[in-house]
């Protein structure tokens, strides 16, 4: 079982061949949520967050009467979307196998794992990892939003994991499918975080002092804790 402390990025297929013009499978509303995905990547590498990616290798994909291959190895459709691959990552081809890496996220912030489906969980692999992670919750973003969106949050949920949904961080292929599929997703207990509230929404907690106490040192330099005397009581030194 992998412990994350804190939350946790499931990033879907963010790719040329979804996310670019010259794509083969080309999101119709890419090109407005690309900032958001990109400032929550900044987000997630700047404070070390773990990231769950899956990048869609020869997969099969209906369209229109026609069946799109997308993802082919080496082309660039293949190829992730700049930014989106922090300094410290691990790729996990194609595999049929459940092992997932051992030292977990300690060993590399991101995992980024190539899948011939749009839906994630038919990697073994990955639905081990999305299973038995520990994260306070999945920060949701990519696409396509009626595919792999949808087949992600729903998963997650039925795997008993929290879950967020970036709203300016995903993309549909086909305007109809994905109201379809916003709806069937609005309906679960889920959060929703635009990508700007992303940092406030997780910003550490600092701890503040109760104004009625304070530290003084005492015997050998070590901080004793006292409280501030109000009118009427005593003063009430915490014992050695």
């Amino acid at each position: 079982m992998i412990r994350i402390s804190g939350p946790a990025i499931l990033d879907l297929n963010t790719q040329n061949d979804l996310f670019a013009k010259q794509g083969v499978y080309t999101l119709h509303n890419f090109a407005a949520v690309v900032s958001a995905i990109s400032a929550v990547f900044q987000w997630a590498n700047a404070n070390g967050i773990p990231v769950v990616s899956t990048r869609l290798h020869s997969a099969s994909i209906a369209d229109r009467g026609k069946t799109l291959v997308v993802g082919t190895p080496g082309s660039e459709g293949h190829k992730k979307l700049p930014g989106t691959i922090l300094p410290r990552f691990v790729e996990l081809p194609v595999d049929c196998g459940t092992d997932i890496p051992v030292q977990g996220f300690a060993g590399a912030q991101q995992f980024i794992f190539d899948l011939t489906d749009t839906d994630p969980f038919v990697s073994p692999r990955l639905d081990r990892l999305l299973s038995e992670a520990e994260a306070d919750i999945w920060l949701v973003m990519g696409g396509p939003l009626e595919l792999s969106v949808r087949m992600a949050v729903l998963g997650l949920l039925q795997r008993r994991q929290k879950v967020a949904l970036i709203k300016d961080g995903f993309a549909e292929r086909d305007a109809y499918e994905g109201e379809m599929a916003l709806r069937q997703i609005e309906s679960k207990n889920i959060e929703w975080l635009d990508a700007a509230e992303v940092p406030d929404r997780f910003a550490p907690k600092r701890r503040v002092l109760d104004p009625a106490r304070k530290l003084r040192l005492g015997r050998g330099g070590m901080p004793v804790l006292v409280h501030r005397p109000m009118r009427g009581s005593t003063k009430y030194r915490m014992p050695r």
